[in-house]
């Protein structure tokens, strides 16, 4: 029997007729090998690196297979990974605003950095500069054979990060003929117009789309070719993709074509905007105004709907390529390789820039202001008292003046903070491209029947390029705002002037309508470039043994003791580099500083693992013990350095061959990231409240403050500021963030528990349950700067309130001087508990085929944030600016599936998602409660012969609509569009036709 047909006998149990469902459990196969069998055909499980008879394992694994790639039209990887119940939303291609342009796995909820994507057992490089994360976007979809979800630590096996668990990607390296593989997919929505959302659009006089909408194309396409050579002796499987996916707009639906708002004491949404508006806003010491018809203010300000400009789906293109080959020298020496390469390029797209507040005064000579708004700006309780202009209004004295460095002309300067949308220049783009290279090289073999090794070599790269197009300069800006007349009467900059410090600059005349040139739009608007390489490299040995052929087993057991050992090195670096622009924060759009970060940290591991069958075949069915032990030694290229002791210890137990009890204790760690070492302190956009913003105008009741004056001045709000202090348009605040190289790794204690029915009365019935509970303590984590002002509202504590650093403004957001203190540190920990639950049944229907079904669900019962410094909390069936994207405490998937005589199938599925509640840090309970969602797939499938397979398809058939939510609670970065868009299907109706040829 080869081990094609073995594994297509384990997998049993989930396939039915040659097709598959999603989230199978790992199951035994129903038939027993004997000893002989079981020695010369054991394969290796994910969780373990002992050969075994099965793939029935003692830590819980849910098995994805490539039927299900197929079943529902998947050309993202990371779309069908983040359908399971298990997995959490983590980036993906509906992140426009905090894009990082990769695809992350976020397992069980406690972050894509706590679990370790593998390939073929062996890990993925990370994606990325910014984080550890592995970038998924390099799996080729229709390559996948299986993928194993692996939940609970399994450090001592693969080292760290593998705390909430491990997806392993297996791919089909035994691949024989030539496959081409084609698909062309798109979204077709109809806008029925909800109602309050319209009304919302309407109030505003904002336009929006109806009817039908078909959009965001995707071609995808690849190639598969697989051979063997030497009699068999040699294999190599190659493959080349092709995938472009077309961006689809905000605009192009109703429910996102603004940013949608809401308060307490209104009932329904209404469209917000921002500040940083199409004609401006104006803020003086003491009024708001907006440019009028001609060169005029007037007061008040209109908020600018950013949202259409928007992407909702992000225009992707990328090409894939890889090869796999082995060749049996002898049956100790067989050599293998492995390549894989990814360039995948895709572009963000958010609102056009513009002066976001970053300049705060204008001199009383400037041509480009009228009379009117001269003596506006240059009242004498506006004008600037020094030159710092730390000190506004009040003093009333007109003397007070600046001079020009180069005419020794005196001039005054009156306060005058601009927010202006570049509408002229259209939105912001972030141009991002990942390029990814993964070599392995090794030989395996077979010392004698008892005895196999494996010997490998691993190398990945991503090497990432940002070019950020469209933004502003805050310094030219600042130049091109400071105007006088020139020689010729016209107005210059005054850096223009003769001598000046630029003579390039040109006047951005924004005081009347139309007034912008093109000439001034080239001279603001500057790129931004980064450029980063993630490097991994891997050296590992293992040896393997079946010491049953020495004796060494119980009298029970049908077979012997199997033990693993090994050693391994690993280095991870990280070399990033930014241009001038985004060092400095000259770029007005990007809110603050990027750094360059170099690091690295190498580690030199010691592992072993043991599997003791007790019982087998005798007066029990099954009873086994596996126990795993790692030792690493960090070494960090700052000079610190800590080591860490990693364990397990799992059973397994089955009295008789209808069930099986199982159960395990892992000890996991996440070591620290090069990230989280080497980050540079800096002040960036972290938070998403300030509840000490907000003025008392009557006019609008739902912007004043939240915090009483007393609560607001243990933050160092004056009683002067109090009540005046602008909230930012966009809820996004200031934190002072960076890496830390005395950080030590997490620690977690993973328990799992679980029973498997496969009663022999219905042999093709499986059914599992498990418990998990996941504890993680010493968390390398910030407090978050929501949790740290909440508690300082709250308790009024010294220590958390003296974390608030406020600027002359009393804000937060105004300069890069008011920030919340929020750098990395072990600090508090995550728990998350609940229950899995996988079944399958597959049964004949005669001669109209067979019929099978296929569940998974999750019960979430805790996901729980203890801050280290407050009280724990919980997020479990919340959402928010707090727990982040939904947590539903229920989610499963239900498919049927029907296979036809004359290779015609049908397959349906559904999606549940259980309702949610806002985590209470938006104060709108009632509107803020998302229902739970219902979704339905459907999918037909037809082989005409050997050679062509097609299929059709659609998700989400009855075209619902995402939940959507009101801006305070839909932070940038995870959500978008006024949904979460990670979570629910926020486009409307996917439908997809692909067409495979095999010869």
């Amino acid at each position: 029997m080869t081990k094609t047909q073995i594994l297509t006998k384990l997998l049993a149990t989930t396939v039915f007729c040659g097709s598959a469902f999603a989230a199978a459990p790992a199951f035994a196969q129903d038939d027993q090998p004997d000893a002989q069998a079981t020695q010369d055909q054991a394969i290796v499980v994910t969780g373990s690196r002992i050969p075994q008879p099965n793939l029935e394992s003692a830590s819980p694994i849910s098995v994805v297979n490539s039927q299900d790639v197929t079943l529902t039209g998947t050309t993202r990887t990371e779309d069908l990974i983040n359908s399971m119940p298990q997995v959490f939303a983590g980036q993906s291609s509906t992140v426009a605003n905090g894009a990082t342009g990769t695809a992350t796995i976020n397992l069980r909820g406690l972050g894509s950095e706590r679990n370790l994507v593998l390939v073929n057992g062996r890990r993925l490089v990370p994606g990325d500069p910014s984080s550890s994360a592995a970038d998924i976007n390099m799996i080729p979809a229709a390559l996948i054979d299986r993928v194993d979800l692996l939940t609970g630590g399994a450090s001592s096996v693969y080292g760290a990060d593998a705390v909430t668990g491990v997806v392993n990607f297996i791919l089909d390296t035994d691949f024989e003929g030539f496959r081409l593989d084609t698909q062309y997919s798109f979204y077709q929505h109809s806008n029925r117009g909800r109602p309050d959302v319209i009304s919302a659009l309407d109030a505003r006089g904002f336009g929006y789309p109806s009817g039908s909408v078909a959009d965001g194309g995707t071609w995808d396409t690849t190639l598969v070719f697989g051979a063997s050579f030497d009699d068999g002796r040699g294999h190599v499987t190659a493959y080349a993709g092709y995938r472009k996916i077309n961006a689809v707009l905000q605009a192009r639906r109703d429910y996102s074509a603004c940013a949608l708002t809401a308060n307490a004491s209104t009932p329904g949404f209404t469209c917000g905007g921002s500040a940083t508006s199409a004609n401006g806003t104006f803020f003086t010491y003491t009024n708001t105004f907006q440019v009028g018809n001609g060169r005029v203010f007037i007061p008040g300000s209109t908020a600018y709907n950013f949202g259409p400009l928007n992407y909702y789906q992000r225009p992707d293109e990328r090409y894939t390529a890889g090869l796999f080959a082995d060749y049996e020298v002898t049956e100790g020496i067989r050599p293998y390789l492995e390549f894989m390469f990814m360039d995948d390029r895709t572009v963000a797209q958010i609102a056009g820039s513009g002066n976001f507040g970053n300049t705060f005064s204008i001199n009383c000579d400037s041509p480009l202001l009228s009379a009117q708004q001269l003596a506006i700006v240059c009242a004498p309780d506006n004008l600037l008292s020094d030159a710092s202009g730390a000190t506004v209004g009040g003093t009333g004295d007109p003397a007070l003046t600046f001079t020009d460095p180069l005419t020794g002309a005196t001039y005054q300067r009156g306060f005058l903070q601009i927010l202006r949308r570049n509408v002229e220049g259209g939105g912001r783009r972030d141009d991002l491209q990942h390029v990814e290279y993964r070599v392995v090289a090794g030989v395996r073999g077979d010392i004698d029947p008892t005895w196999s090794y494996d010997v490998y070599y691993q190398y990945g790269r991503t090497n990432f390029s940002e070019t950020y197009f469209n933004d502003f300069s805050v310094t030219r800006l600042q130049r091109a705002l400071d105007v006088i007349t020139g020689p010729d009467g016209t107005p210059i900059c005054r850096a223009a002037q003769a001598g000046g410090a630029d003579p390039n600059c040109v006047p951005w005349d924004i005081f009347t309508p139309d007034g912008v040139t093109p000439e001034a739009l080239a001279y603001l608007q500057v790129p931004g470039f980064q450029r980063g390489v993630n490097g991994e490299t891997v050296a590992s040995a293992s040896i393997t043994g079946q010491l049953g052929n020495y004796g060494l087993q119980f009298p029970w057991a049908s077979e012997g003791v199997g033990i693993a050992a090994g050693v391994e090195y690993r280095k991870e670096s990280l070399d990033f580099f930014s241009d001038i622009s985004f060092q400095t924060g000259d770029l007005a759009g990007q809110g603050a500083p990027t750094l360059p970060v170099t690091g690295s940290f190498d580690v030199r591991e010691v592992f072993g693992e043991i599997r003791i069958p007790i019982v087998s075949d005798s007066f029990l069915h099954e009873f086994t013990i596996t126990g795993g032990y790692r030792y690493s030694d960090y070494e960090t290229s700052g000079g610190t350095g800590y080591t860490t002791d990693t364990y397990k210890i799992q059973a397994q137990l089955a009295p008789v061959r209808d069930i099986t009890f199982r159960g395990g204790y892992n000890r996991a760690v996440r070591a620290p990231t090069v990230q989280d070492l080497f980050a540079p302190n800096r002040v960036v956009l972290d938070g998403t409240t300030d509840p000490c913003a907000g003025d008392f105008d009557p006019a609008t009741p739902a912007e004043e403050p939240t915090a009483t004056l007393a609560q607001c001045q243990a933050q160092g709000v004056t009683s002067a500021q109090y009540g005046s202090i602008r909230p930012n348009p966009a809820n996004q605040y200031n934190g002072f963030v960076g890496g830390n190289l005395d950080l030590t790794p997490e620690v977690a204690d993973t328990y799992t528990v679980g029973v498997i029915l496969q009663p022999r009365f219905l042999p093709r019935l499986a059914l599992s349950v498990d418990w998990f509970d996941i504890k993680l303590r010493q968390a390398i984590t910030g407090i978050g700067a929501d949790t740290i002002i909440d508690q300082c509202v709250q308790t009024l504590d010294p220590f958390f309130c003296g974390l608030i650093q406020r600027d002359q403004f009393g804000s937060l957001w105004l300069s890069n001087n008011g920030f919340v203190i929020d750098t990395t540190q072990n600090i508090g920990g995550i728990r998350t508990r609940g229950i899995d639950v996988n079944g399958s049944y597959s049964f004949q229907l005669g001669s109209a085929g067979s019929l099978g079904v296929n569940f998974v669900g999750t019960w979430l019962d805790k996901l729980t944030t203890d801050t280290g410094v407050g009280p724990q909390i919980e997020c479990a069936g919340l959402y928010g600016n707090i727990c982040g994207t939904p947590n539903p405490e229920w989610r499963h998937q239900l498919r049927v599936s029907w296979n036809g005589p004359h290779g015609i199938g049908a397959s349906l599925r559904w999606r549940y998602y259980s309702g949610v509640d806002i985590d209470g840090s938006a104060g709108q309970p009632e509107l803020q409660h998302i229902n739970s969602q219902n979704y339905f797939d459907l999918a037909f499938t037809f082989r005409v012969n050997s050679h062509y397979s097609f299929r059709l398809g659609s998700n989400n058939i009855f075209d619902r609509e995402p939940p959507l939510t009101a801006a305070q609670a839909c932070p940038a970065g995870i959500c978008n569009g006024n949904a979460f868009s990670q979570v629910y299907d926020a486009l409307g109706r996917y439908i997809y036709a692909g067409v495979t040829l095999d010869f």
